[in-house]
C-alpha cells in the first residue's frame, strides 16, 4: 500500500537511474549537439515521455487531494495538471485571492472565475506540513514538466534539425 501523505512514496521516476541516464544523454547532446547512437537515445526518450506524463498525473493526483481542504474547487476550474499546479503554488495558503496575482498563469477570463469562486468558498488554511508537501510536490510537477519540454526539444530537433 502507498503512504499518499509523502510524495515520495507516490512520485518515484525522478529518483529512478533509467530517468536520470537518459535526462544526462538529453541534456549532453543538447549541449554538444552531436549523439552517437540516436535512434536508440529517441527510443527511450519517446519510452521515458510516456512515464514523464504518468508521473505528472499522479503528482497532480497527489496535489489535487491535499489542496482540497483549502479550495476544492480549484481542480474543477483549471484542468490543465500545470496550470492547476502553478495555480496552486501561487495561491499557497492565502486566504484572499484579491491578494494574489495570477496574471500570466491563466487567461484574464479564468483568473475572474477563479477569483470569484474563491470569495464565495469556504476553504480552510492548510495546516503548515501539508501546505509544505504540496508544494514540493508542485516544485516535483513543474520538475517533471521542465524535463519533458527538454526531451520533447531535443527529439524534435534531432527530427527537424537532422544535426544529429
Amino acid at each position: 500500500t502507498l503512504n499518499y501523505d509523502d510524495i515520495d512514496s507516490v512520485s518515484k521516476l525522478q529518483k529512478s537511474q533509467r530517468y536520470a541516464d537518459i535526462m544526462q544523454k538529453v541534456e549532453e547532446a543538447l549541449e554538444k549537439r552531436t549523439v552517437l547512437e540516436y535512434k536508440k537515445l529517441i527510443e527511450d526518450c519517446n519510452h521515458l515521455l510516456v512515464d514523464i506524463e504518468n508521473e505528472i498525473v499522479i503528482v497532480h493526483n497527489f496535489i489535487r487531494d491535499k489542496y482540497r481542504l483549502k479550495f476544492q474547487e480549484l481542480e474543477s476550474l483549471v484542468h490543465h495538471p500545470i496550470d492547476y499546479v502553478r495555480v496552486v503554488k501561487r495561491i499557497g495558503n492565502e486566504m484572499d485571492l484579491t491578494l494574489v496575482d495570477l496574471e500570466g498563469l491563466l487567461p484574464s477570463a479564468m483568473i475572474m472565475v477563479v477569483s470569484v469562486t474563491a470569495s464565495t468558498t469556504k476553504g480552510n488554511q492548510l495546516p503548515k506540513d501539508v501546505l509544505l508537501k504540496t508544494v514540493d510536490a508542485c516544485d516535483r510537477a513543474l520538475d517533471l514538466d521542465s524535463a519533458r519540454k527538454k526531451v520533447l526539444d531535443f527529439v524534435d530537433c534531432v527530427i527537424v534539425c537532422d544535426t544529429y
